[in-house]
This record gives C-alpha cells, structure tokens and sequence, in this order.
C-alpha cells in the first residue's frame, strides 16, 4: 500500500476516502505487482512525472488525477 500511496502523491491524485471498491482493487494489484524495483526507482527520482507503462494502476491513478485537477 505504501508504493500505491507514494504514486497517488507524485502524481498529485486523491483516491477515495472511505476507499471504495476500485481503491480496493486498485491496493490489490500494486501488492500483487512483479515491478517493484522499477516503482521504487520512479518513486525514488524527482519530478512528478516519469513512465509508469510498466504500472498496472496507471490508468485508474490518472483517472484520479484529472477528477481532482480544477480549472
């Protein structure tokens, strides 16, 4: 949980609170995750951005991102 913590921060997204199911699912899958050591390299390196294809939670974490960005 704390990678998935860590990339809601950099990427300046808000999952819900209490978490709802897809937060749930969305937990699951970066514990479950094989890329640990490429999440913590990105995590590890300045700035917001960086690719994270390899994340498997980088659709719902932009999903996030944008319902939270305000124009």
């Amino acid at each position: 949980m704390k990678r998935f913590l860590a990339m809601l921060r950099r990427r300046g997204a808000v999952a819900a609170n209490p978490p709802d199911t897809d937060a749930l699912a969305a937990v699951e899958r970066c514990e479950r995750c094989a890329h640990t050591r490429l999440c913590d390299e990105l995590l590890a390196s300045p700035g917001h951005g960086g690719n994270r294809s390899f994340c498997p939670n980088a659709g719902y974490i932009e999903q996030l991102r944008e319902r939270s960005l305000k124009f």
